[in-house]
């Protein structure tokens, strides 16, 4: 990192790492509750399943105002631990992964979707995981050499994910299955490939950034 006199006489902000771990983790807390409602789908009683689409969209609303914290003390401090380009970008980004997933829980209740494909239980898998590892890269983010090695594992989990997406999409489209339920779950399908795509991104960014230290 380069040298900068200033740093001795004025502190940096760095609790903008805390309010980006605080977003990655509402995430993480959003697709549990997905997993969850997506493995018990075809037997979770109408009002479960309604309160579990709540408790998504209170994290997505919870995301929303750390993102707003964040942008609104980027603009108060003079002095910040990476370019204030990088911590705009990064909130806006990790708020952007919540917002898909919250869209597509939505799209659970307004497709009325009653039983799904088995291949929907690995792609919850995915992004569950991928979250969990956008966690840890925001945890170590600021004082680790791990960051390569965590985006890495991520970057691996998106291949994954677009050839589930391929295969999803195939099978779709090879079986008998009625053409409404093909434009409801490949909708679906996509969705699921976007919110993966968008937390692999995050780390990209992050990525990124090390590079600059370097």
């Amino acid at each position: 990192m380069k040298f900068n006199l200033l740093d001795f006489f004025l502190p940096r902000e760095m609790r903008f790492f805390s309010y980006m771990l605080d977003q990655a983790q509402c995430f993480v807390d959003a697709a549990c509750i997905f997993k969850d409602l997506v493995t018990n789908l075809d037997t979770l009683p109408e009002d479960q399943k309604k309160l579990k689409l709540l408790a998504i969209k209170e994290l997505e609303q919870t995301a929303d105002n750390i993102e707003k914290k964040i942008i609104d003390q980027l603009n108060q401090t003079f002095i910040t631990p990476i370019d204030r380009e990088d911590i705009h970008d990064l909130a806006v980004k990790i708020d952007r992964t919540i917002d898909i997933l919250n869209n597509l829980a939505k799209k659970f209740d307004i497709y009325k979707i009653k039983k799904l494909p088995s291949k929907v239980n690995r792609f919850t898998d995915i992004i569950l995981t991928i979250g969990q590892l956008m966690v840890q890269l925001m945890k170590e983010f600021d004082h680790s050499k791990n960051v390569e090695k965590i985006q890495s594992q991520m970057h691996i989990l998106e291949n994954e994910a677009d050839d589930l997406f391929s295969n999803c999409i195939a099978e779709l489209f090879d079986s008998k299955v009625d053409p409404i339920d093909v434009i409801r779950f490949k909708d679906i399908y996509e969705s699921m490939e976007n919110i993966v795509d968008s937390v692999d991104y995050v780390g990209k960014i992050v990525r990124g950034i090390k590079v600059k230290q370097a």
